[in-house]
């Protein structure tokens, strides 16, 4: 970590304080770390990312921690992680099923995360400094469902449309909500979290409306036509 600049954001801000309040306990330690693609990756998460102080919410490891919280009890009736139920119920175990090696990284600045598949490939997740430091809480879920998206199979199909923040007519978007992409899963759990979500607060909930139109408006080639 020696060799990455940051500067940590407003806690309060980010969800950061809130969230920390209850990670800072062995089981929760304990089960995000062997449930969430952490575990065997020692190397990866120590030297100042967090591993040595896992509630430090400075430092990265507390802070994907506190996405990983999020993910796992933001909806009422959390015990339910059936595919009938809502993406808010079962979002937590598409990301435990498609992603089993999570890393981190310093990065180059020019991705919040990259998911890595296919023949010849060691099948990972990486995690940057713009995820830590530049997402809130509620963000970062979205972004691990997002890549967990990409393990599973789906690849982005289209550039990003005219306009848009991502970089208009660069490669990277979704072609179409039907398509059911890591966009269209990312936005969809922001939009069930601010509708339903739990055990959070009212400014998160708003910024995952936030996000969740920002995305709408800019990452897909074809508006789905609706915002939250």
């Amino acid at each position: 970590m020696a060799t990455c600049t940051y500067t940590v954001p407003n806690k309060n801000a980010s969800g950061d304080n809130f969230y920390g309040a209850f990670i800072c306990d062995q089981v929760y330690i304990d089960y995000f770390w062997n449930t969430y693609g952490f575990s065997g990756n020692k190397n990866y998460w120590d030297d100042g990312f967090g591993w040595d102080d896992p509630c430090n919410t400075d430092q990265p490891l507390a802070r994907t921690f506190n996405a990983c919280y999020l993910l796992t009890y933001s909806a009422e009736d959390y015990f339910n992680d059936s595919w009938n139920s809502p993406i808010l119920n079962w979002g937590r175990r598409y990301v435990r099923n498609n992603i089993d090696d999570l890393r981190s990284k310093c990065g180059d600045g020019s991705a919040i995360a990259t998911a890595f598949s296919g023949v010849f490939v060691n099948d990972r997740v990486e995690l940057y400094l713009g995820f830590f430091y530049a997402e809130s809480v509620v963000e970062r879920a979205a972004t691990l469902l997002h890549e967990a998206r990409h393990m599973g199979g789906k690849s982005h199909n289209a550039d990003f449309p005219a306009g848009s923040i991502y970089g208009e007519g660069n490669s990277g978007a979704d072609s179409s909500w039907d398509y059911q992409g890591a966009w269209m899963y990312g936005v969809l759990y922001l939009w069930w979290f601010y509708a339903a979500g739990a055990r959070t607060t009212s400014a998160m909930r708003e910024r995952a409306r936030q996000i969740g139109n920002r995305d709408i408006d800019n990452a897909f080639a074809k508006h789905p036509g609706f915002s939250i």
